[in-house]
């Protein structure tokens, strides 16, 4: 018979072995199973330290694995087991080694209603100075979004880089407001509910070329690309994943909206990450202050420029 152990943190590990077939285990806000239930499940294979112990009933707190980061499960019933003790270590976020014997590589990720072709001429700059301090040529690789883009029709500068090249974004977005006010200001205002659609396709999207193309030392993003940026490195960390790159570097980037995220970034990303502001941006003071809530320790840099790649040393 399970037995009570204090609250607080015991330092023993559980593993979720129940409810593959359910998407997981129900979870509930407190150890009646008349409380509340959390509007996910805690999926399984997740592992959990033990907090509290009452019976038949764990309270825990999620190292790896998705769901809500605390609750209240069943580790039994019906006699059935869906949770057992471990003794495997719960996995932390890691770094990927240091790269040897080869030039820094770097993947970089566009705005929304943009492209590869467009993403290739902001960064020329960049890309110089670059190679400069290093000594030798980055490699770069560029991805496309993979979700065509339907909102503000470029301008016709955006259109003459692009070459051609149709324009994309990495995930939709809506919101509550159904008012003519500027999109900016429903961003700023954080009663507007903000719901974003195929972010999962887009998240995969980025994996799947890291996996294939990879190695990369540095992740890039500009403006919606610093958002698929976060959304990757949470969602790895909530799967136990290791991070497969060792530097965020986040241009213009803002905060993840949509509140279905919220529960990946409960806890600070501890990814080494460089943020670059321009203080004439629209969104500079909204980006400033929410991007750098979602990091450990970033480093932040401003220029006197806009919502673009600075052009000043």
């Amino acid at each position: 018979m399970a037995t009570a152990s204090s609250a607080g943190g015991s330092g023993l590990l559980w593993e979720v072995c129940g409810g593959s077939d359910k998407g997981g285990l129900l979870v509930r806000e407190g150890e009646s199973l008349k409380s509340a239930q959390a509007p996910l499940r805690l999926s399984t294979g997740a592992i959990v330290e033990e907090l509290e112990l009452k019976g038949e009933r764990l309270h825990y707190r999620r190292h790896s694995g998705s769901g809500p980061h605390e609750g209240w499960i069943s580790i039994l019933l019906s006699g059935k087991e869906l949770a057992r003790r471990t003794e495997q270590a719960a996995p932390k976020s890691q770094l990927q080694p240091a790269a040897l014997g080869r030039r820094p590589r770097v993947l970089a990720l566009h705005g929304g209603g943009s492209n590869i072709n467009v993403m290739q001429y902001q960064v020329m700059n960049l890309k110089k100075l670059l190679d400069k301090k290093v000594g030798a040529p980055v490699e770069w690789e560029f991805l496309n979004g993979g979700r065509e883009w339907k909102q503000d029709e470029p301008n016709e500068m955006m259109k003459a880089i692009a070459k051609g090249m149709p324009f994309y974004g990495w995930y939709g977005v809506e919101n509550d407001d159904t008012s003519d006010r500027p999109t900016r200001e429903k961003l700023f205002d954080l009663s507007v509910k903000f719901t974003y659609s195929e972010v999962e396709p887009g998240v995969e999207r980025v994996l799947k070329h890291v996996e294939e193309q990879g190695p990369f030392d540095v992740l890039l993003g500009f403006s919606q690309g610093c958002i698929v940026q976060h959304l990757v490195a949470g969602l790895l960390r909530q799967r136990g994943k290791v991070l497969p790159w060792r530097l965020s570097v986040l241009f213009n980037g803002m905060r993840v909206r949509d509140d279905k995220y919220k529960e990946l970034f409960r806890e600070k990303l501890p990814v080494p990450s460089v943020m670059v502001f321009g203080k004439q941006d629209e969104f500079y003071e909204y980006g400033r202050k929410h991007q750098a809530e979602l990091y450990e320790d970033p480093l932040i840099l401003e220029h006197e420029e806009g919502h673009k790649f600075p052009t000043q040393k």
